[in-house]
């Protein structure tokens, strides 16, 4: 029995290891995946399957294992593909070590929080297994804790890790380990300097994450980060080529000042240039894609290589731009859809009009082409062509300074319903069990209790009218409140059916906005 048994670690989706996005990297680069629709895909390490699962949903046509040492995991995780009627899902309960893969060739191999936190033989069997078992134009993606970032939270680990270490329930190590934590944060308060504004920050941030993620990622019997060259090296020996990052953004030299950015230009040496990039940024997490060796990578991009990409916006407008000011907008203020601190900011006629384009379109992602024709309508005086170099020039810079990103998939969600709206089967079956769950892209939507409630009739089985009766009848037994200007509505009130109706249609459309409806 492993500590992932008796305290698991919430399985969630990870969309920089999908497939569709793996492949749009790969493709960046000059490569030639295969298509995510009909891949064979292993996850190793793959938990109860909250990441694996959702691809297989997706992918219907598409191939999935999913790996992991935790028997428990994998039992869940087997019941969830079972209740989800998945018939291109495996899942098998064994170390990476024992288990023999044959000759098994897969064009995917994930392993998201595996690398860093098994011992030195695990390590290499990682790699062993996506040397010996990735397709000719396979991609493996590889996570772990990257030093010298992991230098300062070293300590924090090693804090923890003393003061628990006469505990062996797992729980109680948990607890334990937050009691160090309070006990270092209350007696640093005095201090100043850089040490304790580094304890400080990371005490804070560990204050308000979960206990499993405390105990796998801090008080696990092994968590060995590495320099990044170090990684590559032994890759290397398994005839492994680094391709590039899952978060692309990292890897450009744009994204640093320009004396900076003009000395790394001249090292030559991939590897090399990340490593320095990693010294500069004290990087401490790195998401590494890998493919075999002799691999023709060609890292200068050109426009034929975003043929068949489309483009997820990730910043939104700060403020509103006036419709009637569309197509004359010279420059507008943006703001990171995930983080309200991270700001940004577009330039000129052109990309601004395409930028607000992809942002009336949302979630549905755009091509390069339906960008461009959108863009042309609202720029009614400007010749095709100029659009096309303006928009395409910006468009592959905003990849890389993470204002945009990528995937090869051409299926779209759902944004206006069917008559009987149906969710996307894993979210459906996670929402009855918790608050985040995966959308049709892989990301992860936070729902709230209401919201949760309503997306149990978005089945598929059900008309608006339906869903409205179904939610009457937990009104009445007092699970939930209907409410309009902050007070609750009568079930006597005249208007009462016109609410019911108002409010299902408001959430059947926040669940197409947020990627969760399907055809």
């Amino acid at each position: 029995m492993t500590t992932y048994d008796s305290i698991p670690y919430p399985s969630y989706s990870h969309p920089q290891t999908s497939p569709a996005h793996l492949s749009a990297i790969a493709r960046v680069f000059g490569l030639s995946p295969v298509d995510p629709k009909s891949a064979k895909v292993l996850e190793i390490g793959c938990a109860s399957g909250g990441n694996i699962i959702p691809l297989a949903a997706r992918y219907p046509e598409a191939q999935f294992w999913g790996l992991d040492l935790s028997k428990a995991q994998i039992s869940v995780a087997k019941q969830k593909a079972e209740k989800l009627a998945l018939t291109n899902i495996k899942f098998v309960a064994a170390s990476i070590v024992d288990h023999n893969f044959k000759r098994q060739k897969f064009d995917y191999i994930i392993a998201h929080g595996v690398y860093a936190w098994v011992p030195g033989n695990v390590q290499q069997r990682l790699l062993e297994v996506c040397g010996e078992n990735l397709s000719k134009n396979g991609l493996a993606y590889i996570s772990y804790n990257t030093l010298p970032g992991w230098n300062a939270l070293k300590t924090i680990r090693d804090m923890m890790l003393y003061h628990s270490q006469n505990f062996s329930d797992p729980a109680q190590k948990v607890l334990e380990a937050r009691n160090m934590l309070k006990f270092v944060s209350d007696n640093m308060k005095i201090q100043t300097g850089p040490y304790k504004e580094t304890l400080d920050a990371e005490i804070k941030r560990l204050q308000n994450l979960s206990d499993s993620y405390l105990l796998h990622e801090y008080l696990e019997a092994v968590n060995e980060p590495c320099y990044f060259h170090e990684f590559a090296a032994k890759a290397s020996d398994h005839g492994l080529t680094y391709l590039g990052d899952a978060d692309l953004q990292s890897m450009f030299l744009g994204n640093h000042n320009e004396k900076v950015s003009s000395t790394l230009m001249q090292i030559e040496d991939n590897v090399r240039q990340e490593q320095y990039m990693d010294f500069i940024s004290n990087r401490r997490f790195r998401m590494s894609l890998l493919v075999q060796n002799g691999l023709g990578i060609n890292r200068v991009i050109s426009e034929e290589r975003l043929t068949g990409l489309r483009f997820t916006p990730n910043f939104k407008l700060e403020k509103p731009v006036d419709i009637s000011q569309l197509g004359r907008v010279e420059e507008i203020n943006l703001v990171n859809m995930q983080a309200a601190d991270r700001k940004g900011k577009v330039r000129g006629r052109i990309f601004c009009a395409a930028v607000i384009e992809m942002l009336r379109a949302y979630p549905l992602r755009l091509s390069l082409d339906e960008i461009i024709e959108a863009t042309m309508i609202t720029l009614k005086d400007m010749d095709k062509e100029t659009i096309r170099k303006e928009v395409t020039a910006n468009i592959m810079r905003s990849i890389f300074n993470g204002m945009c990103s990528i995937i090869y998939d051409d299926v779209q969600p759902v944004l206006t319903p069917s008559e009987k709206p149906l969710a996307f089967g894993p979210a459906l079956y996670e929402s009855q069990l918790m608050e985040i769950v995966p959308n049709h892209y892989s990301e992860m939507v936070k729902l709230s209790d209401d919201q949760r409630l309503v997306l149990q009739y978005v089945n598929g089985e059900n008309t608006i009218e339906q869903i409205g009766t179904a939610l009457k009848r937990h009104i009445e037994k007092g699970e939930f409140t209907l409410a309009a200007n902050g007070e609750p509505i009568d079930s006597s009130a005249a208007n009462y059916d016109d609410y019911i109706q108002k409010y299902v249609e408001d959430m059947i459309g926040v669940f197409a906005n947020s990627s969760l409806l399907v055809a």
